[in-house]
């Protein structure tokens, strides 16, 4: 998408604000949660994309191979600035928490794994679940338009916590029919007498 094709409502961040918004959220996010937070800063606080011009970016990369987060940082960095904007934003994610994961893990694993050691993550845990929660109740809001969507929600969780099936089956399966549905349609012409 071309940088420079901004919605009104948007703001237009600087490339040192890019890399300092990324290294912030590769300082202070945990768990599973990340994809929240990442919406809640961007979309809701900074107002530097929309729902409508994140949620497609969310669902591409979720459909494609690696890490959600990595995907998602070259994707909004892209949005906002280009390759380079790419670049730096996946570059500031990563390498705080790779520092930081280094040197934790080191005292971890050399200083002895304590009570209190597995009850902090059991603690980060769990308010990265509430993060996620708290992201599909609100992308959930605009992102579901219809009983088809449900339906599309409801056999995607069948088909992966009841039939156990991998992810990409389940994507082979209910992208074609998501595809199908949310097609473009002509509008019909209506011919007047």
């Amino acid at each position: 998408m071309n940088p420079e094709a901004k919605s009104p409502e948007t703001a237009q961040p600087g490339l040192g604000e890019l890399a300092r918004l990324f290294l912030f959220i590769g300082l202070t996010s945990f768990g599973g949660g990340i994809t929240a937070y990442i919406r809640r800063i961007v979309v809701t606080e900074k107002r530097w994309l929309t729902d409508e011009e994140f949620l497609p970016g969310l669902g591409l990369v979720q459909l494609l191979p690696g890490a959600n987060v990595a995907g998602l940082a070259v994707y909004i960095g892209n949005h906002l600035k280009g390759p380079l904007g790419s670049a730096v934003a996946l570059f500031c994610l990563f390498v705080p928490p790779f520092i930081t994961t280094c040197a934790l893990g080191f005292l971890y694993f050399h200083a002895g794994r304590t009570e209190d050691a597995s009850a902090i993550l059991m603690g980060v845990t769990a308010a990265a679940c509430g993060l996620m929660a708290s992201m599909v109740f609100e992308s959930g809001q605009k992102a579901i338009k219809g009983v088809f969507d449900v339906l599309l929600i409801l056999l995607t969780f069948a088909l992966v916590r009841c039939a156990h099936l991998h992810v990409p089956i389940v994507i082979l399966i209910v992208a074609p029919l998501a595809l199908w549905w949310h097609r473009p349609r002509k509008a019909s012409t209506k011919e007047s007498p």
